[in-house]
């Protein structure tokens, strides 16, 4: 978990991110324009959206769980449970379909022996093939690791940075 901040059965914004909920809150008085900056800030502590963080949001922001729930199922950034240290999301669109997409999930699912939306065992990489778009068509096949953003994949580079990744620990 990031920022020292522990998840249990209830949940509340650890010191830093609550001064920055508060500063949110000067800039947005409407309060459902929160949620959303809420919900990253959540994301941003503890590395995921947990069940007790959706009834800490909804309590704060004065909307009920339910309406914190469908934002987290529209929106695909937010994820409802632990990932790895290394996050692979792999674009699904057309182009990098067809440009081998395809072809690096493949290798990915090989050399790391997990399919779509599980992590590894040692809990280092977890892989997301979820991405619609991420708007990289002349560069294809496009790949998020983490907020940092690959392209002109081949099976080759990508078993080469996951080679590097694991050596880094």
């Amino acid at each position: 978990m990031e920022n020292g901040a522990k998840e249990n059965a209830t949940y509340s914004f650890s010191p830093p991110f609550e001064e920055r909920f508060l500063e949110l809150e000067k800039k947005f008085p409407k309060r459902t324009s929160l949620v959303l900056w809420s919900l990253h800030l959540v994301q941003e502590d503890i590395g995921y959206v947990s069940p007790a963080a959706i009834d800490y949001v909804a309590q704060r922001v004065g909307v009920a769980p339910s309406w914190i729930k469908g934002v987290l199922s529209f929106y695909s950034m937010f994820r409802e449970k632990p990932i790895g240290k290394y996050h692979l999301n792999v674009c699904s669109n057309l182009m990098c379909q067809l440009k081998g997409s395809d072809e690096i999930e493949a290798c990915i699912h090989k050399k790391l022996g997990i399919k779509d939306g599980e992590t590894t065992p040692d809990g280092k990489f977890t892989y997301t093939r979820q991405t619609e778009c991420l708007a990289a068509c002349g560069y294809a096949p496009a790949m998020l690791l983490n907020n940092d953003f690959y392209e002109l994949l081949t099976p080759e580079s990508i078993s080469a940075l996951i080679d590097e990744l694991n050596a880094k620990g």
